[in-house]
């Protein structure tokens, strides 16, 4: 289900069992370039997200 919060489009989903962020990534046809914060911190891609856990993807910024 696609929202919007002050004009930005999000998804949100409703994990039903325990994976890794990687699964996760995988599973929303993902790449690994993205930042993941569970619960307001950044971890890493064998991190076990929890049914209870609130999840944020944001894509790799780039530049220089």
């Amino acid at each position: 289900m696609t929202e919007s919060f002050s004009g930005i489009k999000y998804q949100k989903i409703v994990l039903q069992e325990t994976k890794t962020v990687s699964q996760l990534l995988e599973e929303l046809e993902l790449s690994t370039d993205h930042v993941v914060l569970i619960n307001g911190k950044r971890v890493d891609s064998d991190f076990v997200i929890d049914t209870s856990d609130s999840v944020v993807v944001l894509p790799l910024i780039k530049g220089g």
